[in-house]
């Protein structure tokens, strides 16, 4: 069952290239309408769905339907949102919450978008070679791009650890996994366990040059520092190449965003366990069973976690450019590097830094 809110219009700016929205805490990426035949998405189906729960022919109808009285709709479905449709300016935005993809129309557009719907009723689009932004990217970095960033080696790291308190010296380190680009264009992972936490930390404080993560300036790189016995000028020589994701997005957008919303947003891949509780619960049993079924299960979800945080990664390298609350933010690489520890400094005197960002 369909549920219909209508709400006043707001304003609309010109579309840009694929890459995505943030608005208030949700995250969209934004499509050219070409896009829609190129990458993979589910986007026209779930517009189609609509159109047909509303019993019109074309888009035409439809859209004269929605707009008779109001300038925004809101479907939801189940009381969760599936869909939105805005006008303003003479533009038509279309928004699939469920895959998270914005697309703006001009009058012609909107032409080539009824065409669209036509040959996706008619099965005629069976020619669209669509692929996924995770395998896009994929392809750039096989073809040697993004392997090294400002022609300096990085590597991208997660650890996975347990703690009763929030505080960052307490924290015991279970597992890391790493990913380092290799000059033959392939991926290559590494895995450490709590025997050779020493060797892990070696090498990133011996490493030239970028070290990445998602929240490593406030809690990785301290919590590996103080379990190696070591002690704040070691955790200031690591801050100091890094290139830490989650700090970069919020200098952006001044909000805490999840490494899961950021990687379903960007390559449309999700975490193998959601919450940081469950993967806790999940070492508990192993080291309560020592059955190894749970610490692969714990290694496969930490890996991928790298994984998806390297992709994030090139997701940024490869667009270079933010839409936040209809906003469009350019930037570099350098940009991305300042950006991604500008603020690390004042870190160690800040009194809330280890309050979570799973918020």
């Amino acid at each position: 069952m369909f549920i219909i809110i209508f709400a006043p219009s707001h304003t609309i700016q010109p579309a840009g290239e694929a890459n995505f929205t943030i608005y208030a805490k949700c995250m969209y990426k934004r499509f050219w309408l070409n896009d829609l035949k190129n990458i993979q998405n589910n986007f026209l189906p779930h517009f189609l769905n609509i159109i047909k729960k509303e019993k019109n022919l074309n888009l035409w109808d439809f859209l004269k339907r929605v707009f008779k009285q109001w300038d925004d709709v809101y479907y939801f479905e189940r009381w969760e949102p599936i869909f939105r449709i805005s006008q303003s300016q003479g533009y038509l935005v279309l928004i699939d919450e469920k895959d998270r993809i914005e697309i703006r129309l001009n009058d012609v557009d909107k032409s080539e978008l009824s065409n669209m719907l036509k040959q996706s009723l008619t099965k005629k689009q069976k020619n669209w070679v669509q692929k996924s932004i995770e395998n896009i990217l994929l392809e750039e970095f096989r073809n040697w791009k993004y392997w090294q960033i400002l022609d300096k080696p990085y590597l991208v790291y997660d650890i996975e650890t347990t703690s009763d308190t929030n505080d960052v010296k307490q924290f015991k380190f279970h597992i890391w996994y790493c990913m380092q680009p290799q000059k033959d264009n392939t991926m290559s992972y590494e895995y450490i366990d709590q025997e050779h936490l020493w060797k892990f930390v070696k090498k990133m404080l011996e490493f030239d040059w970028y070290i990445v993560w998602f929240n490593n300036i406030w809690f990785d790189n301290p919590v590996c520092v103080y379990n190696a016995g070591l002690w704040q000028q070691e955790i200031d020589i690591l801050n100091g190449k890094t290139i830490d994701i989650f700090m970069f997005i919020r200098n952006l957008t001044w909000k805490r965003l999840r490494l899961s919303k950021v990687a379903e947003t960007f390559i449309g891949s999700s975490k193998t366990i959601e919450s940081w509780v469950e993967a806790e619960k999940l070492w508990k049993q192993y080291e309560e069973t020592w059955d190894k079924k749970h610490l692969e299960e714990y290694k496969k979800y930490c890996k991928n976690d790298v994984r998806i945080t390297a992709l994030s990664l090139i997701y940024l390298l490869h667009f270079k450019k933010i839409f936040i609350e209809w906003e469009e933010i350019l930037f570099d690489i350098q940009d991305l590097i300042e950006r991604s520890r500008s603020r690390w400094e004042t870190i160690r005197t800040n009194t809330n830094q280890n309050q979570s960002i799973f918020e």
